[in-house]
Formats: structure tokens, sequence, C-alpha cells
């Protein structure tokens, strides 16, 4: 009979927080179980400063808070922490270390997270009440994928070379060439 591997064991949220602490990482917890981040490229990060300087200027002005990746957000219904690239909550945060009440969230997507974040993340992000948009960026290509809820449903669009979506807490505009200014990020080819 061959071994089994075994089997990790859950953390607290005092234990998680204690390894992020002692390992200087960022680890995602989803009820009990973490996962190590993976870091991003220059393209990645070049896009979160140009989302930054689009819109957190604008948020403050709103009263809400921006932040960025080291931010943990909670999804209560599932016991979730998540890092987000790019978050914004103009609900009454009590906690100085993460986020309970977001409403707009983006996620740049890499080769290793695309899957993750266009469905189990997805997935629990809109299990938070506050969230009205959920932002997927694409660094291969000049292509936004956008999910928005509204009062009946989650409606997905998606932009491609240029366009512009609503964030909708804020009642504001975010375009694609504000997204990729200064990026090597190729437009989509047309089809023939």
């Amino acid at each position: 009979m061959p071994a089994s591997a075994p089997r990790p064991a859950r953390l607290s949220k005092e234990e998680w927080l204690e390894l992020e602490k002692q390992t200087g990482l960022r680890y995602e917890y989803l009820d009990g179980f973490v996962y190590a981040m993976a870091g991003e490229s220059r393209t990645h990060n070049n896009i979160v400063v140009n989302i930054t300087l689009a819109l957190a200027q604008k948020a403050r002005a709103k009263g809400c808070q921006f932040q960025v990746e080291n931010m943990r957000t909670w999804v209560r219904a599932l016991n979730r922490y998540y890092y987000p690239d790019v978050v914004i909550s103009c609900g009454s945060e009590a906690h100085e270390s993460e986020l309970h009440e977001p409403c707009f969230i983006v996620e740049v997507l890499s080769e290793t997270t695309a899957d993750k974040d266009r469905r189990e993340k997805l997935e629990a992000y809109f299990k938070i009440p506050t969230l009205k948009t959920y932002v997927l960026v694409s660094q291969e290509e000049k292509r936004v994928e956008v999910y928005q809820r509204t009062r009946w449903n989650l409606v997905w669009s998606e932009l491609i070379n240029d366009g512009e979506l609503e964030v909708a807490c804020l009642g504001e505009p975010l375009n694609l060439e504000q997204i990729y200014a200064g990026t090597p990020v190729p437009e989509v080819p047309e089809e023939a």
C-alpha cells in the first residue's frame, strides 16, 4: 500500500498572521489553509500603478479607501482572505490591516493565476455583499473582463483594445488607455 502525502494542517487566523510576520511573505488564507502569493512582473506592477494614478485621488475625494496588493480583503461567508491587486472600499472599515466592505476589486491576470482569478475568486468575491465591480486585467494583450453586480444578477462584459468601464462605487470611468499606459502590452489583433 503506497504511503499517502501528509495532509496540510489548518491554521488559525492568528497562526497565519504570525506566519506572515515571521516570513515577511504574503499568503492567502482559505478557511485555515494558506497559499503563498506569486511574485509579480514589471508589466503587472505598471498596470497596478496606472490604475492607482487613475483612481486613488478620486476614491479619497469621495471618502473611500484605495489600497493595493498588501491589503487583506476578507470574504466572511467563506472565511477567506485574499490580497487583491487593487481594492476600493467606501464602507466604514474598522480594521487597520484588512478590508471587509470592498466595492471594487481588480486582479491583474498571469499564467499562474488566471484560472483562479476567473473561477475561485470570482465566486468568492461576489459573496461580499458590498462588491459592485470585479475587473480582470490581462497583461498578455489589451483585454479587460468586467463583472458588474446589478440588482438582479451579475453582468459580464469585455473591453478589447479600447473603451472604458464604470467604477460604480465612485461614479467614475476607467479606460483601457489609462490601464495600459506605458506598458508593452500589445493590442488584440483584429479577426480577419
